[in-house]
């Protein structure tokens, strides 16, 4: 059961970023010429709701069998301080991308706010996941000794 879990959380944290970024959608001025910060990828036509969907489903099917584990006592639920951390930056990531590769008039003023607090704010959360992961690995090789 612990590889089960371990594959759920890592799909977690993984098909967050792609529902968030499929939800929200594009974010386009309502003009003809629009500038870019970052250009959006060219996607096939039916190939963002497809990801859209498919992330959320992974995402949801994941918190579920997480959920049910730890309920279980199969899964520490002290993971679940690292898994959090990274869903909440995944969702960060989906939406923050929307943001950047928005088309404006001028300056896109939302992708300087992503730059300036939204990146300290995505790497601080990813140095508290791997100091608290590096913590419960330690934590439990010392109990196993």
């Amino acid at each position: 059961m612990r590889q089960l879990s371990a594959v759920a959380a890592v799909g977690l944290v993984l098909a967050c970023p792609v529902w968030v970024w499929w939800a929200v959608g594009q974010l386009d001025a309502d003009f003809d010429d629009l500038d870019y910060y970052m250009r959006p990828p060219e996607l096939p036509p039916g190939l963002e709701p497809a990801l859209g969907i498919s992330g959320m489903t992974v995402a949801v099917v994941c918190a579920v069998v997480l959920v049910a584990a730890t309920a279980l006592e199969w899964f520490d639920w002290r993971w679940w301080q690292v898994i959090g951390p990274l869903v909440l930056a995944g969702i960060g990531t989906g939406y923050g991308w929307r943001i950047l590769t928005a088309g404006g008039i001028g300056a896109n003023i939302g992708a300087g706010f992503v730059m300036l607090f939204g990146v300290p704010a995505l790497f601080a959360t990813l140095v508290w996941a791997l100091v608290r992961s590096f913590l419960l690995v330690r934590q439990a090789r010392s109990r196993r000794s």
